[in-house]
């Protein structure tokens, strides 16, 4: 299904997140596989800087980190356990908001929380800074 961005569900999303907030990683894991090259990572951040669709790229790298050894692909980059960090127990007040930092685009599923002493981290894809939410 697709969500009008550019990138199929279910994981398109998350897994452009993982290129965006593990670039350098990928890329050297790439460079490091069988093939030594990263053109194919540069095709995904072209897709989704010129607003194109990224699902087919970002299948692709995925398979191509699997068949370089590395059998979670992108998904191993994913960080699905902040996915629960809103839910709140009974009785506990949700009237308090915590800051969050979203992808600026809005395209990928990446998400960073405030760190005390820690910029706030750019988009790998077309340079800005995450955009501020409140939670």
């Amino acid at each position: 299904m697709a969500d009008g961005s550019g990138v199929t569900s279910p994981g398109g999303a998350e897994r452009l997140a993982a290129v965006c907030a593990h670039l350098q990683e990928i890329r050297a894991d790439l460079r490091s596989g069988p093939s030594g090259e990263d053109d194919l990572l540069e095709r995904v951040l072209a897709a989704a800087r010129d607003g194109g669709d990224v699902a087919g790229t970002i299948s692709v790298l995925h398979a191509v980190l699997q068949a370089g050894g590395d059998p979670m692909g992108l998904d191993g980059y994913t960080d699905s356990a902040g996915a629960t960090r809103g839910l709140r127990p009974a009785g506990i007040s949700s009237a308090r908001t915590e800051l969050v930092y979203l992808c600026p685009a809005g395209r990928c599923a990446r998400y960073w929380w405030p760190q005390a002493t820690a910029p706030v981290p750019h988009c790998a894809i077309n340079g800005s800074i995450l955009r501020q939410e409140r939670l």
